[in-house]
């Protein structure tokens, strides 16, 4: 992997005195500064809003969404009619927090609602068969995190005379569906503001357009939705900007002072002091995709749902996805094995067929990206594949899958991730993996690149950038948690930990920096050689460190 610089050095800088300038007006570190300009908070006015969102005031009027007026009226006449309201999500965290936001708030209006989730191998989104096992009498579905592309499924609810609203926010490939209300601000004829909310966003945008026409002030109710928003819209990995960053921002600030009581048990048993969007991506956001991937989504929606917590039912919880770590390390290994004894490492695209659990091909493609630095496609037994490119590439893996498309059943995605079907047998995978190495044999697969903020040793490193760091919270794809580079030194002390001692832990006086799967190098550094690494902050209460990457001395920068 490459280190490079993020931008030209801050002294270089042509725009120094502004950058310092406004370091200086909001009280930060110019070398935060200078990170937070480059990345188009230029202005006083950006950074205000920035650092101080205002969830009164800087939350977008939901009935700007397309259909969002016609959506609230039949919600408000289902309700007062007592109709039958059907929730339906989706499997994963987004489609869970979904649910839950919606579930909720017409519970709380006095609505006569029930939700499901399908499970992972019902396959994803509203289906025709889902709508046939319909309770009889339900007159109202909503959809959430999902219903953009159900064709089939709208087919048989007009048939049924069931209404529909669709709330989604994925991409919309082909015809809108044919709905009572269709709420999704990726539409090409959308009115709204702000197209990347997570299908949680949206969900949340639902229940503020409720309280808008009910009259209703925030209350500690809405607290509840923006904290399960602010889980949905981490854990999808939307854009922390915009309205995603006032929504985010003071739901972290709730999950700091009065959490979810599921969350604050999970914290407890977690040892979580203080919550940010590392805890939630890290630690709660696993927890609820466990459910979706090994188990019943629909376990997660009652849990955060009923009105008396017990500590068996978030055990059971944590337990899952505790299993779902040691299944993804048992089956990590296997496609390992597969890889070295076949030399899958040699080919362009690696592309590994076992009995992999469903729930878990995307994170063991993704682990198998990370240790090759080379795009993976790993397939099922059922003939169900995920597939991912490589971080810092612009290799696109949907691109690379369209041109085997006549070989596959179904597929589809994005540049970084995609999903595929495929019959599951030997000859047909093996047909498809030689196709894809021949169409792209002769691709030049660039270097993957990590940028660092600028160069620090870790011992220099101030409380108050420490402090500084954590004020920008919460940090996403589109601003990512600042990496800072470690110059070449040779005066650590360090020891290796884990079941395996594949792990690596340096000691520089009171902090410690931790590198996970690196647990190899530790007679390289206990023996005074020289080594360099990349770093990022760690445990606001310790201001302790992780490493995101690290060389032996010899290697280039």
């Amino acid at each position: 992997m490459k280190w490079i610089p993020f931008d030209t050095p801050l002294e270089q800088h042509p725009k120094y005195g502004m950058i310092m300038y406004l370091s200086r007006s909001f009280w930060i570190d110019p070398i935060l500064g200078h990170y937070l300009f480059a990345h188009g908070f230029d202005s006083e006015e950006k950074l205000s809003k920035f650092f101080y969102p205002d969830i009164i005031n800087d939350l977008h009027n939901p009935f700007l969404l397309n259909d969002m007026k016609k959506a609230i009226i039949r919600i408000v006449k289902a309700i007062k009619q007592k109709e039958k309201i059907l929730i339906f999500g989706d499997y994963d965290v987004d489609g869970i927090t979904s649910t839950t936001i919606l579930f909720t708030a017409l519970k709380r209006f006095k609505g006569n609602v029930s939700f499901r989730l399908p499970l992972r191998s019902e396959g994803y989104g509203l289906s025709a068969e889902a709508i046939k096992q319909v309770e009889p009498n339900t007159s109202l579905i909503i959809t959430v995190d999902n219903g953009s592309s159900a064709h089939e499924a709208l087919k048989v609810a007009k048939e049924k005379g069931i209404d529909v609203i669709v709330t989604d926010h994925h991409e919309i490939l082909g015809e809108f569906p044919n709905c009572y209300a269709f709420i999704n601000p990726k539409r090409h004829d959308s009115t709204y503001p702000f197209s990347e909310l997570a299908g949680a966003g949206v969900a949340f945008k639902v229940v503020q357009a409720l309280y808008q026409v009910a009259k209703r002030k925030f209350d500690r109710h809405f607290a509840s939705y923006l904290e399960l928003a602010t889980l949905g819209t981490i854990a999808d990995m939307m854009p922390i900007k915009d309205e995603n960053r006032t929504i985010c921002k003071e739901g972290l600030h709730i999950m700091n002072i009065s959490p979810h009581p599921v969350f604050k048990k999970i914290f407890g048993k977690n040892y979580v002091k203080n919550v940010d969007s590392s805890t939630v991506g890290f630690t709660l956001g696993p927890i609820f995709n466990s459910c979706g991937r090994i188990d019943d989504p629909n376990i997660a929606v009652q849990i955060l749902t009923t009105d008396s917590i017990s500590d068996n039912d978030v055990d059971y919880i944590i337990n899952l996805n505790k299993n779902r770590k040691e299944l993804t390390n048992t089956q990590f290994l296997m496609a390992d094995n597969q890889i070295k004894a076949q030399e899958l490492h040699k080919d362009k695209v690696i592309v590994v067929f076992d009995e992999f659990h469903n729930g878990i091909i995307g994170i063991i493609a993704s682990k198998i990206t990370e240790k090759y630095k080379k795009p993976a496609i790993v397939v099922s037994h059922t003939g169900t594949g995920s597939a991912r490119s490589v971080n810092g590439t612009d290799f696109s893996i949907v691109n690379a899958i369209d041109s085997c498309s006549e070989q596959l059943i179904k597929y589809g995605g994005h540049q970084a991730a995609a999903g595929l079907s495929i019959t599951p047998e030997m000859d047909k995978i093996e047909m498809f993996r030689h196709s894809i190495q021949m169409n792209t044999q002769n691709l030049v697969l660039a270097e993957p690149v990590q940028r660092y903020i600028g160069e620090m040793h870790i011992n220099h490193f101030s409380t108050d950038l420490f402090d500084d760091i954590n004020c920008i919270e919460p940090y996403g794809i589109n601003l990512p948690k600042p990496v800072f580079y470690c110059p070449s030194h040779s005066n650590s002390n360090c020891e290796v930990f884990g079941k395996s001692n594949n792990h690596l832990k340096l000691f520089y006086g009171k902090k410690h920096a931790i590198s996970f799967f690196k647990g190899s190098l530790s007679n390289h550094i206990n023996q005074r050689k020289p080594f360099n690494f990349l770093y990022t902050t760690h445990c606001r209460k310790k201001r302790n460190f992780i490493i995101q990457d690290i060389r032996l001395e010899g290697s280039e920068k």
